[in-house]
């Protein structure tokens, strides 16, 4: 693997970087240690036109690099494809990029919209098991606002994932904002999660028993009335069907009888 020296002038970003916030104190950290012992893992880039370079993994250590005073960086160039260069760009990036839980996620749901891969070969590409990729991919499921949140009010991946007990929008929203204000644990979060659908199956369970006994009501005074029919008409019939959401219920007096009491 030959490493060359690029001005770091030549070299554009990669669009395909996962990694979407670079925090300044992490930046800080590691401008300190780049401007006192230079880059020490170099960049990947690829030929681009005009004598320039995109990067495909170390854009962390590029701004860094800049941020030193650094003119030139160490790199390997590759001569690949842009399909193959950006598979790689998500990959490298995966493996050494300190990436928040959901950006690691949407580079891995991106690997496998564009490039078609299962979980199991994502798995093996960034060495990590396949349960782990799934349990980050499935907080995608969350809506944006809420992912927004998360990261905005700094709460873990655990935090997300207690999230996903709930379907409701608004209560997840209302958890999010009791969890930020609050400063819950996840710990904290997860039996405030269980003490709100406690709540609603309460609350559910409470409507039911008031329908049934409405529904009571209902059918006493219909058989009520019919009885009123019947004492006067013989041959009424009152027919009640269960119709799993609802109860059918016909009365039937003929308009020809003659069997009166």
């Amino acid at each position: 693997m030959k490493v060359v020296q690029i001005p770091v002038s030549m070299i554009t970003a990669n669009p395909e970087q996962p990694r979407k916030v670079f925090k300044d104190e992490e930046l800080e950290e590691l401008t300190k240690s780049i401007s006192e012992y230079g880059v020490l893992q170099p960049l990947i880039v690829k030929r681009a036109e005009g004598k320039r370079f995109i990067l495909i993994a170390g854009e962390r250590r590029l701004r860094a690099a800049v941020l030193a005073g650094l003119k030139t960086v160490p790199a390997v160039v590759k001569e690949i494809q842009d399909r193959e260069a950006a598979l790689i760009a998500l990959v490298e990036n995966v493996q050494r990029e300190n990436l928040s839980f959901l950006e690691e996620a949407r580079a891995y749901k991106k690997l496998m919209e564009d490039f078609g891969l299962t979980q199991g070969e994502i798995s093996k590409r960034v060495s990590k098991q396949q349960s782990t990729i799934s349990n980050k991919i499935r907080i995608l499921s969350l809506p944006d606002d809420i992912q927004n949140a998360i990261m905005k009010n700094g709460l873990t991946e655990r935090h997300a994932r207690a999230l996903l007990k709930l379907s409701n929008q608004e209560d997840r929203k209302k958890i999010v904002e009791r969890v930020a204000a609050n400063g819950l644990n996840v710990k904290q979060t997860e039996k405030l999660i269980e003490d709100m659908l406690a709540s609603k199956e309460k609350a559910e369970r409470n409507r039911r028993k008031i329908n049934y006994i409405s529904y009571k009501i209902y059918m006493n005074t219909i058989r009520k009335a019919f009885n009123q029919v019947k004492d006067v008409e013989k041959n009424a019939r009152l027919i009640e069907s269960d119709k799993g959401d609802f109860l059918e219920v016909k009365i039937i007096i003929p308009k020809n009888s003659r069997c009166f009491t």
